[in-house]
């Protein structure tokens, strides 16, 4: 290749690996020091699997967006509090921004499978105690006031939707006894209480959110039975 044929393929790939850190790095950088503070708190394994979990419900919002067009930004994680994605569509219509805060409920309920799934076949405790987290996580998420995705999800709802939603979770407290149901039926009932319902309701956005309150409450709840039960705690 001779001395500058050499030189120029130094150069090529310190310039990929250059853009790369400018496009990649404060995800990159800030997944690391998320992942290094709860493997210093908890060890190597939970840290593994709640950044996996936080990662892969970031990513369902992350392709959604591009599902629907939109730019979009890696997640950025925040160390101590959680992740989130930075995207821009002004003015998109709520049944879409609806569809777009749910994709990480969806896909965060799906890595409390994955979690579930490597218990059953190795046993470890962490990953149940990664399960029963994802699911109750993901539950928390869906609490309808403004910091969580359930805000975005309850915009595209009716009334009757809205009704829906809290009798199943007034229903759900008290089956399973998990307090975040209670609080998923009280930010219904605030929701309810303003009358911000949107000219055209999205019937099938309210299964979806009934859908995914039932299964990552389930799977907090069944979680964390089961490791009572094994277990003894």
């Amino acid at each position: 290749m001779g001395p500058f044929g050499v030189l120029i393929a130094a150069l090529a790939k310190y310039k990929t690996l250059a853009l790369v850190l400018l496009t990649k790095g404060k995800f990159l950088v800030s997944i690391l020091l998320f992942l290094g503070l709860y493997w210093g708190l908890y060890g190597w394994w939970f840290a593994v699997g709640l950044t996996g979990s936080v990662l892969m419900h970031e990513m369902g919002h992350y392709l959604m967006v591009r599902r629907f067009g939109f730019a979009a930004e890696l997640p950025m994680f925040i160390p101590g509090f959680g992740a989130y994605v930075k995207w821009n569509g002004p003015g998109v219509d709520v049944g879409v921004r609806a569809q777009i805060s749910l994709a990480g409920p969806l896909f965060g309920f799906l890595s409390g499978l994955i979690a579930y799934g490597i218990f059953l076949s190795t046993g470890r405790p962490v990953w149940l105690a990664i399960a029963h987290f994802a699911g109750w996580l993901n539950l928390l998420n869906l609490i309808p006031v403004i910091i969580f995705d359930g805000a975005s999800a309850m915009n595209a709802l009716g009334a009757q939707a809205r009704v829906a939603v809290l009798l199943v979770s007034i229903v759900l407290f008290f089956t399973l006894s998990e307090y975040l149901f209670l609080f998923v039926a009280l930010g219904t009932a605030w929701r309810l209480f303003r009358r911000d319902f949107p000219p055209d309701p999205r019937q099938g956005i309210a299964y979806y959110f009934i859908g995914l309150v039932v299964a990552n409450g389930f799977l907090s709840w069944f979680a964390l039975n089961q490791a009572r039960v094994l277990f003894g705690r």
